[in-house]
Parts: C-alpha cells; structure tokens; sequence
C-alpha cells in the first residue's frame, strides 16, 4: 500500500472513467474492496464496497458521519445498537444505517455484503473507537495501513450533501428488496431507493442478465456508479467511444451521459445512483 500505486486503481477513457478494486482492508477475517472511493477513484461523494467475512467475528462500536447502505448478498450480519437493541440482516436483506448512529456490526457465520457510504468512508469519519481485541475483524495493523492508503490519496474528509430536493432516510431502516425489473431478460432488485425504501437520496440495485441483450440509448440526469460482478457488459457513448467492462470492473456515468448499454453474455452487476433512479430521470429514448 503505497503511494506509487494509486494511479492504477482507476483511469480515464475520452467518455468513461474505470476503476478496479483496491483492499482497503484486508485482515485475517475481513476482507473489504473498495470500487469507488477517496482510495479507488479518488472522489469523496461516495464509496462502494464489497466485503468478505471469512469467519465468525465482531467489531468495534462506531459511530460514523456518514449515511450507510449495507445488502447482505450471502450469510447473516447482526447490528447492535447503543441501546442494546438488535438487528439480524439476512441473505438477501438490506440495512439503512444513518450518519452519527452508534452501532457494533457482528458477524455470526461467513458473510459477504455490499456497502454505501454517503459521503465517502474515511478513516477520520468512521468514528471507529478503540476496542482492541481477539474478537475485532479488524485489527491496528489492517486499520494502519486503511489509514496509510487514504493518506496517499489525499483524501478529503469534508460532506458532500445531495443538493436534489428529495426525501431523505434518517432513522435505521431493515428493507426487504424489491424486483423493479423482471423480465426475462433481465431482473433488476431495488435494494434503496424510491420503490424499497421511498428515499429520493440514492438508489442501489443489484442486476442479474440472464441471456445477451442491450437497451436504447439513455442519458440519465442522475451519477451512476457501475460494478460488473461477474460476465460483461458494454457501453457505447454517444461520441462514438465504446467500453467494455469485465467482471471485477467498475465505471462512473456522470449526469447528462447519452449511452447506450447492452450485454454480449449473462452478467451481474450493482448500480449507485445519485439521486436515486426514477422513470422521469432516466431519459431513456423510444
């Protein structure tokens, strides 16, 4: 984890800007890479996050200042709240954590789970107290290097408030997701977002291509984090420029990007968007 390192995490096409996975924690329990990002992509409006529980453990009570979105893709998560009260995330669920809400995340079996941070983690904000211990998935030297890796970055710590005039989630929310697109092309799950949780701030969906296919083109007036978890896809600019994007990949469509998408196999892939998507904003054409 070094400075000399940080240019390969991501790079600009003329009309699309890729990233690839950084560990930003990786500790004998955890292992947590980071797509987006004041490591990955060097932007603080936010981070996304794929984290690998190995083994049953807990950490340390936090208290962040930053919203979370946390989807339990496999095994279980429990939050544990200031109060002593608890909340158990099950496959397939999702939990909404907001900012300055005390909690100690505990995981009772092998997980894996996608996390939001808005704004983007930090180690500044994470609001992580000291609870050294057996039992903490990650201990001083993983936290160190965390630190090193956002050091080098030069990473800002400052907020980024969503300037959209939208409904905001701000108390602790377990969601079930909701299927917004089932086809038989396609399934998209809404795991935040305007249809699961009635928030305008983001939306975060997880999408499963079944067959090769492809969409009009669309120039949506919302930022779309894409990660491509497993097969391809490719998208074709309006300029002219085409990418595609290959499993472990990830890509930034600012607002106002005319592209057209489509998949040449079977592909999962997660999609952030801010503000969350909605029907008027997409700008999808006939």
């Amino acid at each position: 984890f070094g400075s000399s390192h940080c240019a390969q995490f991501w790079f600009s096409h003329m009309s699309f800007t890729v990233t690839t996975g950084v560990h930003v924690v990786d500790a004998p329990a955890i292992t947590i890479t980071e797509y987006f990002g004041h490591v990955a992509s060097k932007n603080g409006t936010c981070s996304l996050a794929l984290a690998n529980v190995r083994e049953a453990a807990e950490e340390a009570y936090q208290a962040p200042l930053f919203d979370e979105y946390v989807v339990c893709n496999e095994g279980s998560i429990d939050i544990i709240f200031a109060d002593g009260e608890r909340k158990h995330v099950g496959t397939g669920q999702a939990i909404f954590l907001p900012k300055s809400l005390r909690v100690k995340w505990v995981w009772p079996e092998p997980c894996k789970y996608t996390v939001v941070c808005l704004p983007a983690f930090s180690p500044e904000s994470s609001g992580r107290e000291e609870e050294e211990g057996s039992t903490c998935a990650k201990d001083s030297d993983s936290m160190m290097k965390l630190a090193q890796l956002h050091e080098n970055a030069g990473a800002s710590t400052g907020a980024t408030e969503d300037s959209a005039n939208t409904t905001r989630l701000s108390e602790p929310v377990l969601v079930d997701p909701v299927k917004v697109v089932d086809t038989p092309e396609i399934t998209i799950t809404e795991c935040f977002g305007g249809v699961a949780t009635q928030d305008g701030t983001c939306s975060l969906a997880l999408s499963d291509v079944k067959v090769a296919t492809e969409q009009v083109f669309q120039c949506p007036q919302f930022d779309e984090y894409v990660l491509c978890n497993e097969g391809s896809l490719e998208l074709l600019h309006s300029d002219g420029e085409r990418l595609c994007l290959g499993k472990g990949q990830g890509v930034f469509l600012p607002k106002g990007s005319r592209v057209k998408w489509s998949w040449p196999e079977p592909c999962k892939y997660t999609a952030l968007c801010i503000p969350a998507f909605s029907p008027a904003l997409v700008g999808r054409e006939e």
